[in-house]
């Protein structure tokens, strides 16, 4: 088995306690970046540009030109909804007050220590995961990875239903 395959497999299966079964089913598509590079933030931005509907969880967003393509894409029209940390969102560097002056929805976790993730939904169908914050840092010096790959379950939007619930409270 391919170890992307299998990385892919093992988050999937981990990701969450539940009380519904995990899915492991064949990855059908898989790209996967490592930085120092703009690979990842390049290709989240294909993405965000190309989707209608997005469900972001990260745990810090600052770079500049992420948050300017989740801007366009919501005065285009698309859906977006953002979960991150409420320490990151206050931070030194944080863009998520730019998010919310454009208008998109961003909740911060409430019920938990840390809101860690970092993964985005785009149309119900591509996933990004992995270690790669959606910081000009991650990109410019930092040794992170990120994942794309087509969502076969529905294990991450249920997560993200989850945890936007959550932090509604």
């Amino acid at each position: 088995m391919n170890f992307g395959v299998f990385f892919v497999f093992a988050a999937l299966s981990a990701c969450c306690p539940t009380n519904y079964e995990t899915k492991t089913e064949p990855v059908a598509h898989m790209k996967v970046f490592f930085t120092p590079s703009t690979d990842c933030e390049q290709n989240i931005i294909a993405e965000v540009n190309k989707a209608q509907q997005m469900d972001i969880a990260v745990y810090s967003i600052s770079n500049i030109k992420i948050v300017d393509s989740l801007i366009n894409a919501f005065h285009r029209g698309a859906q977006i909804r953002i979960i991150t940390d409420r320490t990151q969102a206050k931070g030194k560097g944080s863009l998520v007050e730019k998010l919310k002056s454009a208008g998109i929805p961003v909740v911060t976790n409430k019920k938990t220590k840390i809101e860690h993730n970092k993964y985005a939904i785009f149309d119900n169908k591509h996933v990004v995961s992995g270690s790669y914050n959606w910081t000009e840092n991650a990109s410019k010096f930092n040794s992170e990875n990120c994942v794309f790959f087509d969502q076969l379950s529905e294990e991450y939007s249920r997560r993200f239903e989850y945890l936007w619930n959550l932090y509604q409270k």
